[in-house]
């Protein structure tokens, strides 16, 4: 017996990753005959930090490791973008280093340049690679499997999700 197909390649077997979906909870009173369980949040996860929520179920999605990996190098991708360019202090690191290589290749001074140019290389590859390696976990398969069936459940009326960790510091109510 083989593994399920992936449900984004659609070609390779996968691993199952699943992960909770649910909604803010009505405010019409809890525990009443024929409603859902409630549940509060005492943690934050991808949730707001406190509240009641409607747990909906739980969402099975098959992944394979490829699809896994490039969707990890994407985000690894994006997060370090995305920090480098929110915050000044990097921006403004950056820009004095661009600045630097760029005067010492107009001044022909090539080795300075090439130094510098292959040091700050070294180091945007270093902060990628761990960065890489943190979003190397079982949470970012679910949160990936999320990011597949996200538009689905929101259609159906489902817009919280919960990894299974981040489930855990929900309590019945």
């Amino acid at each position: 017996m083989s593994n399920p197909t992936c449900e984004q390649c659609e070609s390779t077997p996968g691993t199952t990753y699943a992960f909770h979906y649910g909604r803010r909870a009505a405010r019409t009173g809890t525990g009443q005959a024929g409603t859902e369980p409630v549940f509060r949040a005492t943690v934050h996860g991808r949730s707001p930090a406190t509240g009641e929520y409607e747990v909906g179920g739980l969402e099975a999605v098959i992944l394979c490791d490829g699809c896994l990996t490039r969707a990890r190098a994407r985000r690894a991708g994006r997060l370090v973008l995305r920090e480098w360019v929110r915050t000044p202090l990097i921006a403004f690191a950056y820009l004095v280093w661009a600045v630097v290589v760029g005067a010492w290749a107009w001044q022909g001074n090539w080795t300075q340049a090439a130094i510098w140019l292959g040091g700050g290389l070294v180091l945007s590859a270093a902060v990628y690679a761990v960065t890489y390696l943190i979003l190397e976990s079982e949470d970012f398969a679910q949160h990936t499997a999320v990011d597949l069936h996200e538009e689905k459940l929101r259609e159906q009326g489902w817009d919280l999700f919960w990894t299974e960790k981040e489930f855990g510091h929900l309590t019945p109510h």
